[in-house]
Protein backbone atom coordinates (compact mmCIF):
# COMPACT_ATOMS: atom_id res chain seq x y z
CA UNK A 1 0.00 0.00 0.00
CA UNK A 2 1.14 3.36 -0.91
CA UNK A 3 1.16 6.25 1.40
CA UNK A 4 0.39 9.64 -0.46
CA UNK A 5 1.21 13.23 0.79
CA UNK A 6 -1.12 15.73 -0.40
CA UNK A 7 0.90 19.21 -0.98
CA UNK A 8 -2.04 21.21 -2.43
CA UNK A 9 -4.20 20.70 -0.08
CA UNK A 10 -6.83 23.84 0.48
CA UNK A 11 -8.61 24.79 3.69
CA UNK A 12 -11.39 27.49 3.39
CA UNK A 13 -12.66 27.84 6.92
CA UNK A 14 -15.65 30.95 7.35
CA UNK A 15 -13.28 32.95 9.04
CA UNK A 16 -10.95 32.90 5.15
CA UNK A 17 -13.92 32.62 3.15
CA UNK A 18 -16.25 35.71 4.52
CA UNK A 19 -13.22 37.95 4.51
CA UNK A 20 -11.78 37.02 0.71
CA UNK A 21 -14.75 35.88 -1.39
CA UNK A 22 -18.18 36.80 -2.58
CA UNK A 23 -20.65 34.22 -2.74
CA UNK A 24 -22.10 35.47 -5.75
CA UNK A 25 -18.53 36.14 -7.88
CA UNK A 26 -16.32 33.44 -6.05
CA UNK A 27 -12.66 33.88 -6.12
CA UNK A 28 -11.85 31.42 -9.20
CA UNK A 29 -14.68 31.52 -10.59
CA UNK A 30 -16.19 28.55 -8.67
CA UNK A 31 -17.87 27.88 -5.31
CA UNK A 32 -16.35 25.47 -3.51
CA UNK A 33 -18.33 23.26 -0.85
CA UNK A 34 -18.37 24.56 2.84
CA UNK A 35 -15.25 23.70 4.47
CA UNK A 36 -14.69 21.76 7.89
CA UNK A 37 -12.52 19.05 9.39
CA UNK A 38 -14.57 16.33 9.55
CA UNK A 39 -15.29 17.06 5.68
CA UNK A 40 -11.68 17.31 5.26
CA UNK A 41 -10.94 14.24 6.77
CA UNK A 42 -13.47 12.20 5.43
CA UNK A 43 -12.28 13.16 1.82
CA UNK A 44 -8.65 12.47 2.29
CA UNK A 45 -9.93 8.88 4.08
CA UNK A 46 -11.85 8.50 0.80
CA UNK A 47 -8.88 9.51 -1.38
CA UNK A 48 -6.55 7.48 -0.03
CA UNK A 49 -4.77 10.29 1.18
CA UNK A 50 -2.41 9.79 3.90
CA UNK A 51 -1.34 13.67 5.00
CA UNK A 52 -2.48 16.48 3.53
CA UNK A 53 -0.22 19.43 4.37
CA UNK A 54 -2.76 22.25 4.10
CA UNK A 55 -2.80 25.84 2.91
CA UNK A 56 -5.38 28.88 1.80
CA UNK A 57 -6.55 29.45 -1.65
CA UNK A 58 -6.53 32.62 -4.00
CA UNK A 59 -7.12 35.02 -3.18
CA UNK A 60 -4.71 35.00 -0.09
CA UNK A 61 -5.23 37.17 3.27
CA UNK A 62 -4.81 40.18 1.70
CA UNK A 63 -7.65 42.27 -0.13
CA UNK A 64 -6.71 45.77 0.13
CA UNK A 65 -5.48 46.78 4.26
CA UNK A 66 -2.83 45.38 5.82
CA UNK A 67 -4.25 45.38 9.79
CA UNK A 68 -7.09 43.04 8.25
CA UNK A 69 -4.39 41.13 6.11
CA UNK A 70 -2.07 40.70 9.14
CA UNK A 71 -4.98 39.76 11.44
CA UNK A 72 -6.75 36.74 8.70
CA UNK A 73 -3.12 35.23 7.90
CA UNK A 74 -2.81 34.87 12.06
CA UNK A 75 -6.39 33.55 12.39
CA UNK A 76 -5.77 30.89 9.37
CA UNK A 77 -1.89 29.76 10.45
CA UNK A 78 -3.34 29.12 14.02
CA UNK A 79 -6.08 27.31 12.80
CA UNK A 80 -3.50 25.46 10.89
CA UNK A 81 -1.67 24.88 13.32
CA UNK A 82 -4.48 23.43 15.46
CA UNK A 83 -5.52 21.03 12.86
CA UNK A 84 -1.58 19.65 13.41
CA UNK A 85 -2.07 19.47 17.19
CA UNK A 86 -5.07 17.62 17.08
CA UNK A 87 -4.46 15.15 14.57
CA UNK A 88 -0.58 15.33 13.61
CA UNK A 89 -0.88 11.96 11.56
CA UNK A 90 -2.76 13.90 9.20
CA UNK A 91 -2.31 16.64 9.15
CA UNK A 92 1.02 19.80 8.38
CA UNK A 93 0.49 23.06 7.05
CA UNK A 94 1.97 25.86 5.06
CA UNK A 95 1.58 29.39 6.62
CA UNK A 96 -0.01 32.13 4.58
CA UNK A 97 1.92 35.90 4.86
CA UNK A 98 0.27 39.09 4.22
CA UNK A 99 2.16 39.95 1.08
CA UNK A 100 2.60 42.89 0.27
CA UNK A 101 2.94 44.04 3.07
CA UNK A 102 6.36 43.02 3.98
CA UNK A 103 6.98 44.03 7.40
CA UNK A 104 3.67 42.02 8.47
CA UNK A 105 4.76 39.19 6.16
CA UNK A 106 7.83 38.78 8.12
CA UNK A 107 6.17 38.70 11.32
CA UNK A 108 3.60 36.23 9.82
CA UNK A 109 6.92 34.13 8.75
CA UNK A 110 8.81 33.74 12.22
CA UNK A 111 5.25 33.51 14.14
CA UNK A 112 4.25 30.54 11.71
CA UNK A 113 7.61 28.47 11.68
CA UNK A 114 8.94 29.52 15.15
CA UNK A 115 5.95 29.37 17.38
CA UNK A 116 3.21 27.65 15.35
CA UNK A 117 6.04 25.05 14.29
CA UNK A 118 4.26 25.08 10.70
CA UNK A 119 6.11 23.47 7.65
CA UNK A 120 6.57 25.86 5.46
CA UNK A 121 4.52 29.00 3.79
CA UNK A 122 2.54 29.45 0.87
CA UNK A 123 2.35 32.67 -1.95
CA UNK A 124 0.71 33.42 -4.70
CA UNK A 125 2.36 34.15 -8.31
CA UNK A 126 1.30 37.37 -8.38
CA UNK A 127 0.25 39.52 -4.81
CA UNK A 128 -2.57 41.90 -5.56
CA UNK A 129 -0.54 41.92 -9.56
CA UNK A 130 2.70 42.50 -8.29
CA UNK A 131 4.86 39.53 -9.07
CA UNK A 132 6.62 37.08 -6.73
CA UNK A 133 10.20 38.10 -8.68
CA UNK A 134 9.26 42.21 -7.60
CA UNK A 135 12.63 43.18 -5.85
CA UNK A 136 9.87 44.76 -2.93
CA UNK A 137 9.99 41.05 -2.00
CA UNK A 138 13.59 40.56 -1.55
CA UNK A 139 13.72 41.26 2.36
CA UNK A 140 11.27 38.18 2.13
CA UNK A 141 12.73 35.75 -0.09
CA UNK A 142 16.27 36.82 1.72
CA UNK A 143 14.72 35.49 4.89
CA UNK A 144 13.41 32.93 3.15
CA UNK A 145 16.50 31.42 2.23
CA UNK A 146 18.02 32.15 5.43
CA UNK A 147 15.59 30.05 6.96
CA UNK A 148 16.34 27.30 4.30
CA UNK A 149 11.87 27.22 4.49
CA UNK A 150 9.96 25.11 2.40
CA UNK A 151 7.73 27.62 -0.04
CA UNK A 152 4.75 26.47 -1.80
CA UNK A 153 3.78 28.69 -4.69
CA UNK A 154 0.32 28.42 -5.89
CA UNK A 155 -1.38 30.35 -8.98
CA UNK A 156 -3.38 33.26 -8.75
CA UNK A 157 -5.74 35.00 -10.93
CA UNK A 158 -4.17 37.34 -13.76
CA UNK A 159 -4.02 40.87 -12.85
CA UNK A 160 -4.96 41.72 -16.56
CA UNK A 161 -8.81 42.77 -16.96
CA UNK A 162 -8.48 40.98 -20.44
CA UNK A 163 -8.51 37.59 -18.69
CA UNK A 164 -12.42 38.19 -17.53
CA UNK A 165 -13.57 38.58 -21.11
CA UNK A 166 -13.79 34.93 -21.45
CA UNK A 167 -15.89 34.85 -18.58
CA UNK A 168 -13.84 31.13 -17.69
CA UNK A 169 -13.35 30.33 -14.28
CA UNK A 170 -9.35 31.31 -13.56
CA UNK A 171 -8.72 27.49 -12.79
CA UNK A 172 -9.65 26.92 -16.19
CA UNK A 173 -7.45 29.61 -18.25
CA UNK A 174 -4.76 31.42 -16.39
CA UNK A 175 -3.95 29.78 -13.23
CA UNK A 176 -0.62 28.28 -15.35
CA UNK A 177 -0.16 31.16 -17.30
CA UNK A 178 0.40 33.24 -13.92
CA UNK A 179 2.29 30.43 -12.59
CA UNK A 180 4.84 30.83 -15.41
CA UNK A 181 4.73 34.45 -15.21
Amino acid sequence: MSFTVDVHHHILPDVFWRATNDAHSPVGGILPAPWSKEATLSYMDDAGIGVAITSISTPGVHVGDDSAARDLARRVNELSAELIQERPDRFGGFAALPLPDIDGALRALEYGLDVLKLDGVVLFSNVRGIYLGDTRFRPLFDELERRGAVVFVHPMSSPDPAARSLRLPDSLIDFTADTTR
